[in-house]
């Protein structure tokens, strides 16, 4: 410290002494006497400043060579909900690799698709997040691996490979270098699922979590062939990059969520996981939201009457964008939609892909638009994942025929993850603000929600929830 003047270290260092478990996945601790790395809440003995180290993400730990504490577990927290926000080049970066875009791409793809270099790619990466993308795509590999270790019975072989290390021999290598032990080592005996595709695994998230809304909101817009919602659980057909999946999701437990996932091709998991945690908004901070919202006026009750409200995502951004604009989205499933190998659950179909509407004969009125969307989709114009540019896909969605305003402020919040868009041409929410007295026609209302930034589109689903 110096003149009053706090440095990052020291409130870096006075947060993990508080053991206070809102900063875990903002920032992890490593220990150089000991050459591991903890949440800020870990409960072990708090290390001398001279043997402490603090980085913003577990990658960038493991660049340094330290390896996960097996008490706290930081590997399997959310990671810091400032990358869920943020729709720069890092924020984006960050959510493609996530998803398993090196893996998929390679580091030149990805930089292809964020329209950047290599290099400057790399650079911007280092400098907010102390590694480049080869490092938190190999940690990220780790992370999966390790989940699947000790949530499956899949052989080590097949773990390896979808987690998407080229060898079993490089998937050893990476396994001990984050986690200071062969594979095998973290194996529970008491692993569930099977070697057939069958996999059963733990999604943590921050609580609290709004489930019974969660689940309100789906229901409401399930859509028959494809979801079903049931009690606590939500089961979905999904079109993934290497074959078709079903999940199941079971709100079961304060902080985490189990999936139960049927698989044509192992090496989905990672984008099925991913998908899962963005339908479900999983890495929202709720008390983050909560904090700001909560002081106003019109949001406040009805944040505390609903703590931890999410904004529902998408299993897939065109199908989205295609239900926003069509009413018949059960002709497009039942006419052009890829069957399931094996039916279940009611689930029957994955919904229609870009190419297949893109061409497709349709005789509905939404005919113009979709095969507008569908086009722009397959050229690689228009991109409707965590990834895209939030506001040039809007500008995209607008320019295209019989996309009105509403529609791609829907597509926004839902597709693309952004938290700070507001719909206010939108007739129930007009209504409700009418009810509340704070606005009488959708000029009124857009002013009025600027108070209510940078969770805009929370605050909406607070109104209309």
């Amino acid at each position: 410290m110096d003149d009053g003047v706090v440095s990052e270290f020291e409130v870096f260092y006075r947060a993990m002494a508080s053991r206070d478990p809102r900063f875990d996945g903002r920032f992890v601790v490593a220990v150089t006497s000991t050459g591991v790395y903890c949440r800020p809440s870990c409960p072990s003995r708090t290390p001398q400043r001279r043997n402490t180290r603090f980085f913003t993400l577990p990658a960038a730990a493991e660049a340094a060579g330290f390896r996960a504490c097996r008490r706290c577990r930081p590997d399997v927290q959310p990671t810091s909900p400032e990358w869920n926000v943020r729709g720069d080049l890092v924020g984006r970066a960050l959510r493609l690799i996530a998803g398993g875009g090196v893996d998929d791409e390679g580091v030149a793809g990805l930089a292809r698709r964020l329209a950047v270099s290599e290099r400057h790619l790399h650079r911007q990466l280092v400098a907010e997040v102390g590694v480049g993308p080869q490092m938190l795509a190999i940690s990220r590999r780790a992370r999966v691996a390790r989940m699947l270790i000790e949530s499956t019975a899949l052989p080590m072989s097949d773990v390896a490979f979808a987690a998407g290390y080229a060898s079993v021999r490089q998937f050893n290598h990476g396994m001990r270098a984050a986690f200071g032990c062969p594979p095998s080592e973290l194996r529970n005996t008491g692993s569930t699922g099977s070697a057939n595709g069958d996999l059963v695994l733990r999604l943590r998230y921050r609580p609290p979590l709004a489930w019974q809304a969660l689940l309100k909101s789906l229901a409401t817009r399930a859509l028959s062939g494809i979801e079903v919602v049931s009690g606590r659980c939500y089961r979905r057909a999904m079109r993934l990059p290497h074959g078709a999946g079903v999940v199941t999701a079971e709100f079961d437990g304060p902080s985490e969520v189990t999936i139960r996932l049927v698989l044509a091709d192992l090496r989905d998991v990672t984008a099925a996981v991913a998908r899962c945690r963005e339908i479900f908004d999983l890495d929202a901070d709720p008390l983050m939201i909560g904090d700001d919202l909560g002081s106003d006026p019109v949001i406040g009750p009805l944040v505390q009457l609903q703590p931890g409200l999410r904004v529902p995502g998408c299993a897939d951004g065109f199908e989205l964008a295609v239900r926003a604009v069509s009413g018949h989205q059960a002709t497009l499933v039942s006419q052009f939609g890829e069957p399931l190998r094996e039916p279940m659950f009611g689930l029957t179909h994955t919904f229609p892909s870009p190419e297949t509407l893109a061409e497709a004969d349709l005789a509905i009125p939404q005919a113009e638009t979709i095969r507008a969307l569908a086009k722009a989709v397959c050229t690689g114009e228009l991109s409707l994942d965590r990834g895209a540019d939030r506001e040039e896909s809007v500008a995209i969605l607008l320019a295209l025929p019989g996309i009105e305003p509403w529609t791609a402020t829907h597509i926004a919040m839902h597709a693309l993850g952004d938290p700070d868009v507001f719909p206010h041409t939108d007739p129930e929410l007009l209504a409700v603000a009418r009810q509340h007295g704070i606005a009488d026609s959708p000029g009124e209302l857009q002013r009025y929600a600027e108070r209510w930034r940078p969770w805009r589109s929370y605050a909406a689903m607070h109104l209309l929830a």
